[in-house]
């Protein structure tokens, strides 16, 4: 009856133990988070194009340090593509490149062990190329591509506004579900004295509104924990 006693004492006190290491991995794993965080995605840029607007395929690539739970730094860098009505000298019909290089802080929630929101502040520079396939190719080995001349260049400052959710699908990755950015440019025309044959540039105004969307893939690279 006693040795009953004490074993059910006993089990009764590992049970216990148990369930405090449970309760403390727990707390452990809400504390932590990533050390920094790379998302790569595919993109929409709805941009501003004169007086038209265009939506422009390509892709983003971000790389965030986190320096506190809540805050992390974040480069950001997007491209995207689209074609014109813009013929150049040799026939050939130009395409539009956009780019953004963007830095600056971002706030997280990490509340939650599957969703992961964020809204972030950048600036930095907005840049256009307008590029006409010339008749020349190059091949490095693998495959062979016409190369490209840039006909016209714009760039200028930019500033972005956005955020979104990280939905976390297992250790180390997560599926970012969308992101969204305003994205504001003030780009200027480096040599607007090429003449197309048909269809002239776009007219740039003071400011150009552009809407970036995306999706892709987040990986978490590191570990680090917090008490806050």
């Amino acid at each position: 009856m006693q040795r009953e006693r004490l074993r059910e004492s006993q089990i009764a006190r590992l049970s216990a133990l148990v369930m405090a290491l449970l309760l403390l991995a727990g707390s452990m794993q809400g504390q932590s988070y990533p050390a920094a965080e790379a998302y790569f995605g595919f993109t929409v840029l709805n941009n501003e194009y004169g007086s038209d607007r265009h939506n422009s395929p390509g892709v983003v690539f971000d790389f965030g340090y986190n320096v506190r739970r809540s805050v992390r730094i974040v480069a950001d860098f997007g491209a995207e593509f689209h074609d014109t009505n813009i013929f150049w000298v040799n026939g050939r019909k130009a395409h539009v490149n956009d780019y953004q290089m963007l830095f600056g802080p971002e706030l997280v929630l990490r509340k939650s062990s599957k969703v992961t929101p964020f809204v972030h502040g950048l600036v930095g520079m907005g840049f256009r190329r307008y590029a006409v396939p010339s008749d020349s190719w190059s091949c490095d080995g693998f495959m062979c591509s016409q190369d490209s001349f840039n006909v016209a260049k714009e760039s200028g400052f930019a500033t972005g506004v956005g955020g979104g959710v990280d939905w976390h699908v297992r250790r180390g990755v997560s599926m970012r579900i969308a992101q969204f950015d305003w994205i504001r440019t003030n780009l200027n025309r480096a040599n607007g004295a090429y003449a197309p044959v048909r269809n002239q540039l776009p007219s740039l105004g003071a400011n150009q509104d552009n809407y970036r969307f995306s999706f892709g893939l987040t990986l978490h690279i590191g570990a680090r924990r917090t008490r806050d």
